[in-house]
């Protein structure tokens, strides 16, 4: 299982139908859930850009972290593991996610605590 804000690759086809691949990147929030990395930003997704300057595994290209929504992924589809999300990115998702409009409330709850306690311990 991935520490909190480890960013892995997830074989997504059998939860995410309506996507063409079959790979995803994301960034671990808390057991077995996770946030999509885009390519391409999308207001929907209520997403925020991280910088390839800051993570080898982005070369060459900004990403965007989607934080609409979250998805349980089982630990057994991480094909490979690629880095971890910097403090100053996971302060960022926990901002979103707490003034998410789409998050239900219950999905707040069970992951912003354990986030928070993650940013405490990792000044």
């Amino acid at each position: 299982m991935p520490n909190i804000s480890e960013v892995v690759v997830i074989d997504v086809s059998e939860t995410i139908e309506h996507r063409g691949t079959k790979h995803c990147v994301c960034v671990s929030v808390s057991a077995e859930k996770y946030l999509l990395i885009n390519t391409n930003h999308r207001a929907i997704y209520d997403d925020f850009e991280i910088k390839s300057s800051e993570y080898a595994f982005l070369k060459p290209k900004n990403r965007f972290v989607c934080c609409s929504e979250m998805y349980h992924f089982d630990s057994d589809k991480i094909i490979k593991r690629v880095g971890v999300l910097n403090r100053g990115d996971m302060i960022k998702i926990v901002d979103k996610m707490q003034n998410s409009e789409s998050l239900k409330t219950i999905e707040k709850n069970s992951v912003i605590p354990e986030l928070n306690k993650w940013l405490a311990d990792n000044t």
